[in-house]
C-alpha cells in the first residue's frame, strides 16, 4: 500500500484528535505542544488513550487492537502531561546510567591494566575464547569483531581532537594505554570487552559490583546499554518494553540478595520486568558500585511526579503499564544506605 496522508498544519492536526474524540481545555496551549513535540511523537503518548475494538482478523493473542477514536475523558492535556514525565524519567535513567558506565570503565581500566598498559591489544591477556569464531561474522573472531569497533572509536576520538588521544597519538605511536582508553569507548564496546576479558578477571569486577556470575551481570549491562542508548536519543521509555530481556532472577547470584528479592517473588517476573527491571537492576549496582549513591531516592521522587490526573482515570500507572511492583519504593533498595557516608 502507497502512503498517500497529506501534510497536515498544527490546527488540522488538533482539529483531527478533536474529532476523534480528544478534549482540548486550552487551544492555544495544545497548538503550542504540537509544535514542541510534534504529532506523531505525541501519538505515543496518545495512542493508550485510544478506544479498544474487537480485531477479527487476529487469530491468536490480542483479541483487541487499538482504535482511531479516544477513551471518553482523555485530553491533550493528559497526553502532553505523560510525555514531560517521560521526559523527566529519561533524565534521572540516563544520569544513573551514566554514573554505572563511567563506574565500568573504571574496573575495566584498573583490572585489565594490572595485566598490562596495553593487555586490551593482546589477545594472549584475554579469555582463550575471545579467538573462537565471532556468531555473525564466522570469518572473524570475537576478539578482531571487538578490535575492528574499538579503532574505529579511537580513529574518530582523534579526528575529535581529544585532548588526551592526541597526547598518546603523537607521544606513544598511536598506542593507548587501557585505564585510558575506557574514555573514548562507548557502553556497548565496554561490555564487549567485559566479555573478551579472562574469567578471573570477569568474575572480580562482577564481585565488586555485587554479582557472583559474570553472566548474570552480562544479563543485566545488555539492555541496559540499550536503555542507556533509548534515554540518551530521547526515546519514549514511559509504557515501553526493553529488547534482550534479563533471564529470571536469581538471588544466590547476587552477594547482597536482600535488595532485589521482591523481584524475585513478584508474579511480574520475569517476562514484565520493562522499566522497572532495569531501573531495579541499576540501582543495585550502582549501591555496590557508590554505597553512598543518593540515585535511588532521586529515582522515587521523579516517579512520584507521575501524572495523577492520568493514573486517576486510566490504568496507566507505572504498576500498570511499566512493571512496577505495588509498595516497590518501600522497599531496602530505594531506602539510603545506612553506611552512606555522610559529607560535610
Amino acid at each position: 500500500m502507497k502512503y498517500d496522508k497529506p501534510h497536515l498544519s498544527y490546527d488540522q492536526q488538533l482539529a483531527l484528535m478533536r474529532d476523534r474524540g480528544l478534549a482540548v481545555a486550552d487551544h492555544p496551549r495544545a497548538i503550542q505542544g504540537l509544535n514542541r513535540i510534534g504529532y506523531y511523537r505525541l501519538s505515543g503518548y496518545t495512542f493508550p488513550l485510544r478506544t479498544l475494538e474487537e480485531n477479527p482478523q487476529q487469530a491468536k493473542g490480542k483479541q483487541q487492537k487499538r482504535g482511531e477514536t479516544f477513551i471518553e475523558g482523555a485530553s491533550f492535556e493528559d497526553a502532553v502531561a505523560l510525555h514531560d514525565f517521560d521526559h523527566r524519567l529519561r533524565g534521572i535513567l540516563l544520569d544513573g546510567l551514566q554514573q554505572l558506565e563511567v563506574g565500568l570503565r573504571v574496573k575495566i581500566g584498573y583490572t585489565l591494566g594490572k595485566r598490562g598498559a596495553l593487555a586490551h591489544l593482546d589477545e594472549s591477556e584475554l579469555d582463550p575464547t575471545a579467538q573462537n569464531p565471532y556468531r555473525r561474522k564466522r570469518n572473524k573472531s570475537r576478539y578482531e569483531v571487538w578490535r575492528q569497533e574499538y579503532d574505529s572509536l579511537q580513529e574518530k576520538a582523534k579526528n575529535g581532537k581529544q585532548e588526551f588521544v592526541m597526547h598518546f597519538t603523537e607521544c606513544y605511536d598511536d598506542e593507548v594505554p587501557i585505564w585510558a582508553a575506557v574514555g573514548f569507548m562507548t557502553m556497548g564496546c565496554l561490555i564487549s570487552l567485559y566479555n573478551l576479558l579472562n574469567k578471573k578477571d570477569r568474575r572480580t569486577i562482577a564481585r565488586s559490583l555485587g554479582v557472583k556470575n559474570s553472566n548474570v551481570l552480562v544479563g543485566w549491562l545488555n539492555p541496559l546499554n540499550i536503555l542507556r542508548n533509548q534515554c540518551a536519543h530521547g526515546n519514549r521509555v514511559w509504557n515501553r518494553p526493553i529488547p534482550f530481556q534479563a533471564d529470571k532472577l536469581n538471588l544466590e547470584m547476587l552477594t547482597n540478595p536482600a535488595l532485589l528479592r521482591h523481584l524475585a517473588i513478584s508474579p511480574k517476573a520475569p517476562v514484565d520486568h520493562r522499566v522497572y527491571f532495569h531501573a531495579a537492576t541499576t540501582a543495585y549496582l550502582l549501591r555496590e558500585l557508590t554505597p553512598d549513591s543518593t540515585w535511588p531516592q532521586d529515582f522515587v521522587a521523579v516517579m512520584r511526579t507521575f501524572p495523577s490526573s492520568v493514573s486517576e482515570k486510566f490504568p496507566l500507572s507505572p504498576v500498570a503499564s511499566m512493571g512496577f511492583i505495588e509498595g516497590w519504593e518501600h522497599e531496602k533498595l530505594w531506602k539510603p544506605a545506612q553506611n552512606r557516608i555522610r559529607h560535610r
